[in-house]
Parts: C-alpha cells; sequence; structure tokens
C-alpha cells in the first residue's frame, strides 16, 4: 500500500536534552508515530543556545507540530497520536 508523498509533510520540533527519560521516552513515540505517519522533524538539544535553556528547561520534553505547542513534559502516547491525526486532517 503505498502513499503518495505529501509534499507539505507536518513541520515537527522536538526540544530535548541528553539524560532526559522523560525525552527519551517522547523519542521513541515520535519513532512509533513515524512509522505511521511521515513528518519532518527538527529534533534540537536545548542546551545548544541559552535562550533556548532558559525557556524549556523545566517543560522538555517539548514537542511542536507546525508551530503550535502540542505536547510537554510527561507525555502520554494516545495524545501525542491524537495531535498528528489532527495535524493531517487539517492538511487534507
Amino acid at each position: 500500500m503505498s502513499r503518495a508523498k505529501d509534499p507539505a509533510l507536518p513541520q515537527v520540533t522536538f526540544y530535548t536534552k541528553a539524560g532526559c527519560h522523560l525525552c527519551d521516552e517522547a523519542r521513541e513515540m515520535l519513532d512509533d508515530i513515524a512509522a505511521e505517519t511521515p513528518f519532518e522533524l527538527a529534533e534540537t538539544d536545548i542546551r545548544t543556545s541559552p535562550e533556548l535553556f532558559e525557556q524549556y528547561r523545566y517543560r522538555i520534553p517539548v514537542i511542536i507540530i507546525d508551530g503550535t505547542l502540542i505536547v510537554e513534559g510527561r507525555i502520554e502516547y494516545r495524545e501525542l497520536a491524537q495531535a498528528f491525526q489532527e495535524a493531517d486532517r487539517l492538511r487534507k
């Protein structure tokens, strides 16, 4: 079953940092979702920028889809999957 390549895939920004177990769990969830739903992922370690670190250090992991903050902190797979379904629906 082949799916036509969508020229405008959801743009996902994932703010993380090494040693963050919640971030590791969120990354696994993103990997699972990627198997079903294609998207462009930009993964950023918040320690690369003092501004990002200050903004997100108590909130990571943070996942943004198409510029909209979707989930942060302790992330539930169901909630994340729903956000991707909604983003996909809005693109059609």
